[in-house]
């Protein structure tokens, strides 16, 4: 065990799924994800304090936090490739995208352990979600879901509302497709409710972090693809997109192509503000449920 480790605390003012893909790629430590502070002027005070920014001066809100522990000095192992990073989702968002970050020096005294002991299990609808040092309870759908190795471990409101929407379907024997699988937790659960299940995503890592958690749930995995909804082999009963709101409205056709009739659709990640505008791309399915939690949405549809 080395003698110090570092602790880097970033905040980040939006796309905080993208800004967490890019930790996971970009550091071989653990990270804590953590929500901010109810009170704006709270942000503002921590912020305040001896930070750093990237590509801006100042962040008009926080809305996410992340906490990552490492041996190894973010000012030269991660720092550089953040500014990059920064500058590429900029130029592509067509506006500044910036975060701030502090770093401290820490004496080491078994970080990873105090770094798990932080970590608590949570309970979603049927679901009991938990890291594997953390000991299963009674009564509920027993789900282990490493969060250091990858995001989407039920804490994040888009992803609990949507375990809460299974929870309440009827599964066994359908068809479900999982876009943008992350870490696989919500094609564990639909699988856990007796569904066949298939996942893809884009992010290579995260189709290895899914056979990953399948595995520690004693899973296997039904069918697997780097890549997005276009290579789907079959329709569905059942498909959820737990993604950005943007890409879901540029999913649409490929939803439609790949549901069957009178199926069902569950969309998530979707921030309050951007509601409307994915209702009224989706204004030929008719809406079942809308869930809201923490300024983020989850919408169940089905076709008209």
């Amino acid at each position: 065990m080395q003698e110090y480790y570092f602790e880097m605390v970033l905040w980040v003012s939006e796309c905080p799924e993208v800004f967490a893909d890019f930790l996971i790629e970009h550091t071989g430590g653990a990270i804590e994800e953590r929500e901010p502070p109810k009170d704006p002027m709270a942000d503002m005070a921590i912020l305040s304090q001896k930070c750093h920014y990237i590509h801006t001066q100042a962040l008009p809100q926080v809305a996410k936090i992340f906490v990552i522990y490492t041996d190894k000095d973010p000012k030269t192992a991660l720092i550089p490739d953040l500014h990059e990073f920064c500058s590429i989702v900029s130029v592509r968002l067509g506006y500044p995208v910036g975060a701030a970050y502090a770093i401290k020096q820490c004496k080491n005294q078994d970080w990873i352990q105090s770094y798990q002991d932080s970590i608590t299990p949570i309970t979603c609808g049927q679901f009991h979600i938990r890291p594997s040092w953390h000991q299963k309870i009674e009564g509920k759908i027993d789900m282990i879901i490493d969060p250091a190795l990858a995001f989407g471990s039920g804490h994040h409101s888009s992803t609990a509302m949507v375990l809460q929407m299974l929870s309440s379907m009827s599964l066994e024997g359908k068809d479900v497709l999982d876009v943008g699988c992350g870490s696989g937790i919500l094609s564990i659960g639909a699988k856990k409710l007796g569904a066949r299940v298939h996942l893809c995503d884009t992010d290579p890592l995260a189709i290895d972090e899914s056979y990953k958690n399948f595995a520690l749930n004693g899973l296997c995995v039904d069918g697997i693809w780097e890549g997005s909804i276009d290579k789907a082999p079959q329709k569905y009963d059942i498909i959820i997109a737990n993604i950005l709101a943007d890409v879901i409205k540029m999913l649409y056709g490929d939803f439609l192509f790949a549901l069957k009739p009178q199926s069902i659709l569950i969309l998530s990640g979707i921030l309050e503000d951007y509601k409307q505008s994915v209702l009224d791309t989706f204004k030929d399915f008719r809406v079942l449920e809308i869930s809201d939690k923490d300024e983020w949405v989850s919408i169940k549809l089905t076709q008209k």
